[in-house]
């Protein structure tokens, strides 16, 4: 046992760039297949307050119960339990969107976790007017000159899940890796859908305070099935970055700089920040005493900001994050935290 994971030690640097280089590979393999663009868009959005400050750029840092969404293998990085709920207000409280997650160290030789995390995202209220007309000549469909029947408008919801079954894994003392297995449901108007994928993630890091992580989400596409018998095809996310933490004593702090670069594979290249399917994430923090955190961030060109507060003494850690997100086009986001360890 000893020297098989002296050994492990010893390759780990080269581990864990052929581990981040297999990600990659499988990605561009895999990207040649037919996929829809913005198939399951929600799960794109990100989750926790704390890595939506620093601009979402948190592949490499993912070290709390979003760590199942951003890179599971992150996971296995925790010393203790974590629950974590997250609201948010989406685009002028447009849509809401939430996050739950759950994470459990389990204890034997070698560090690993499991993890749980549950999206939900809904748009409320929407007015459906598709039947609210007199159909005068009985074809079923609005013709010139047909009235519009307001009193017979009606509002349905949209409503999506996903949920993530994480388990990570310590190879060594510098090398972890992760995996989920993923469902999605979606429910629009009055039709619903079902899907499955799965995510990998690995996390290697050299030294203290400087980590390089990887994670692809949709690793082998996702399949989804409609009740109408329409099928969606999710795209892989490839998603690479990088996290550097400096202590600063004299500040009685410490400062983490992170970077990720994002590349998808649906085809809207169009969309992208950089163009052919790239964006770019990047963020600072800085933690005062452990206790009070300040985030500022740029998500694919778009400022976020945040704030952070830990509570000693209330179980193992209770923690409260904020982040704000400015958008242009589609007004500002705002979005709360809470987690506790145990």
């Amino acid at each position: 046992m000893t020297n098989r994971f002296a050994a492990v030690r010893t390759l780990g640097p080269a581990c864990g760039s052929a581990l981040i280089f297999t990600l990659v590979s499988l990605a561009a393999v895999t990207s040649a297949l037919a996929a829809d663009k913005y198939a399951a868009e929600f799960m794109r959005i990100g989750v926790g307050a704390r890595a939506l400050g620093m601009g979402g750029a948190f592949v490499a840092t993912a070290d709390d119960a979003s760590a199942s969404y951003w890179n599971p293998a992150g996971l296995a990085l925790l010393d203790n339990g974590e629950l974590l709920f997250m609201h948010s207000e989406q685009f002028d409280g447009l849509a809401a969107y939430d996050y739950f997650g759950f994470a459990q160290p389990l204890h034997g030789d070698t560090r690993a976790s499991v993890g749980l995390g549950l999206i939900r995202s809904s748009v409320d209220d929407i007015p459906v007017t598709r039947d609210a007309f007199d159909d005068l000549n009985g074809n079923g469909e609005r013709d010139p000159g047909e009235p519009i029947l307001q009193d017979q408008f009606y509002s349905k919801n949209d409503v999506e899940y996903g949920l993530l079954l994480s388990y990570a894994r310590e190879f060594g003392d510098r090398l972890f890796l992760g995996g989920n297995v993923k469902l999605l449901r979606q429910g629009l108007l009055d039709n619903t859908s079902f899907g499955m994928g799965i995510d990998l993630g690995v996390l290697y890091s050299p030294r203290p305070g400087l980590s390089f992580g990887a994670r692809l989400a949709d690793a082998t596409t996702t399949q989804i099935s409609w009740d109408t018998g329409t099928r969606e095809t999710v795209a892989q996310t490839l998603a690479v970055g990088t996290r550097y933490t400096q202590q600063l004593p004299g500040l009685r702090g410490s400062l983490t700089a992170a970077g990720d670069l994002h590349r998808t594979f649906d085809g809207s290249d169009e969309v992208s920040q950089l163009g052919s399917g790239f964006d770019a994430q990047g963020g600072l923090e800085y933690w005062f005493d452990e206790i009070v955190a300040a985030r500022v961030g740029s998500d694919a060109g778009d400022f976020t900001a945040g704030a952070g507060l830990r509570i000693n003494g209330v179980m193992d850690g209770l923690g409260v994050d904020y982040a704000f997100l400015g958008h242009e086009d589609l007004g500002d986001s705002h979005r709360v935290s809470a987690s506790v360890r145990f």
